[in-house]
C-alpha cells in the first residue's frame, strides 16, 4: 500500500461505508460508536448515509485507522503518519524457522 493522505482515506472510507451490506454496517457502528450500543436493525438504510457523513466531517486520524483495519481486513498493519499527514502500511519482519 502507497501512503495515503489523510483526505483521500476519509474519502475512501466514507463511500465503503455507502456501499457496506447491513452485516458490515453494524461492525462499522460498532466501531465508530462504541458506547452506544447496537442501533435498531429497522434504521439499517440509513445509518450508512449518516455514518458516511460523520467519517467524512468528524474522524480523527486514529478513528481513521480503526476503521481502515475494520473495512480492509486485508491491508494489515496501517498506521497514520503525523509528519505527512497519510496512513501507511508497516512493513512486516518475515521470520524464518530455521533448521
Amino acid at each position: 500500500m502507497a501512503a495515503i493522505p489523510l483526505s483521500e482515506a476519509i474519502e475512501r472510507l466514507a463511500q465503503a461505508v455507502e456501499k457496506a451490506s447491513p452485516d458490515d454496517i453494524l461492525a462499522i457502528y460498532a466501531e465508530l460508536y462504541p458506547a452506544s450500543g447496537q442501533p435498531d436493525v429497522n434504521d439499517l438504510d440509513n445509518l450508512a448515509p449518516k455514518m458516511a457523513l460523520h467519517i467524512r466531517t468528524g474522524i480523527e486520524p486514529e478513528e481513521a485507522v480503526d476503521l481502515w483495519n475494520t473495512l480492509f481486513p486485508s491491508v494489515p498493519n496501517v498506521f497514520y503518519n503525523e509528519e505527512d499527514g497519510a496512513l501507511h502500511q508497516a512493513e512486516q519482519d518475515l521470520r524464518y524457522a530455521e533448521n
